[in-house]
């Protein structure tokens, strides 16, 4: 066995997928001519899409006037209001979403532009997308969708989200600094090393010495790691790490019935006392009391 694994050669590897989203509000809706929404702000970024007919969104100040297959990005915090602007009201569509990857949402974050009209390269690519999503959401208001409908949401949701985050890069021409592109190099350290304590259930004391590790590899100091990567992400590695570590633990504890020694050791500790001791420290509670409380509440 350890022949075969001394002659096995990656040829590639996709990043592990680890984000976690929100949609909140998803829903197509036909409006009369005297149609308006007050003024109002959320925490969520909305993409809002005329299908037909014509409206007003004023977003803090600035008069966009949509058209037909035109698209607005509203960010999270930034007021806004609308109303119908023609005759025959207008049938829209709107997305809230929330991301919880700290580098789609940076990226998200480079790009002040909220207007993209219906004949733009960014909304041609995500029409196909929109309009999978409108479909399923009209399907839904019949009938609860499936659980293989409810993945085409997921999917759609991904394919949206990922085409419109590549189109804004390309009409806006952003560049990585070299500060970004050594934080990704430090995340993707993170990142391989928690990959390799959920594949072969051993983390070798990385949380007392894996920022050092990481920085030898990379030829840094810890204190240059520590740096970057906060003045980057936010926060620092133990906690990107941690972060990580949290959620696969709640997705363990709630998607299984493996024991909570089992999944101690799959998480790479020691003992499921060390791993209990780290999970009360995260969340406040033991990690038997959240399996609990998931099944009451599901319950």
């Amino acid at each position: 066995m350890s022949e075969m694994i001394a002659d096995t050669v990656d040829l590639g590897r996709l990043p592990d997928v680890r984000m976690s989203f929100q949609l909140m509000g998803l829903h197509v809706r036909d409006v009369d001519s005297q149609w308006t929404y007050p003024s109002h702000e959320h925490s969520m970024y909305e993409l809002h899409w005329v299908i037909e007919g014509d409206m007003k969104m004023n977003v803090e100040g600035q008069i966009y006037e949509q058209k037909k297959g035109d698209l607005l990005f509203i960010r999270p915090g930034i007021i806004h209001s609308c109303k119908s602007a023609g005759s025959h009201g207008f049938t829209y569509f709107c997305v809230h979403f929330s991301v919880a990857d700290p580098t789609f949402s940076k990226e998200l974050e480079r790009h002040q532009a909220a207007y993209y009209e219906a004949a733009s390269p960014l909304v041609k690519e995500l029409t196909p997308f929109l309009t999978d999503l409108c479909n399923l959401a009209t399907e839904y208001r019949s009938r609860s969708l499936s659980a293989a409908k409810s993945m085409k949401v997921y999917a759609a949701v991904f394919e949206l989200l990922g085409t419109f985050v590549e189109q804004l890069s390309q009409t806006d021409n952003v560049v990585l600094t070299k500060k970004e592109l050594l934080a990704g190099r430090i995340a993707e350290n993170i990142e391989a090393s928690i990959r390799s304590s959920l594949l072969h259930g051993q983390m070798e004391d990385n949380e007392r010495k894996f920022v050092q590790d990481i920085a030898e590899s990379l030829k840094l100091s810890p204190s240059q790691v520590n740096r970057v990567f906060q003045q980057v992400y936010g926060k620092a590695p133990r906690k990107y790490m941690s972060e990580i570590l949290l959620s696969e633990a709640q997705r363990l504890l709630h998607q299984t019935d493996l024991s909570i020694d089992h999944i101690a050791m799959m998480l790479g500790y020691k003992t499921s006392a060390h791993f209990s001791r780290q999970f009360k420290r995260w969340i406040g509670i033991a990690p038997s009391v959240y399996r609990s409380s998931l099944e009451t509440d599901e319950g």
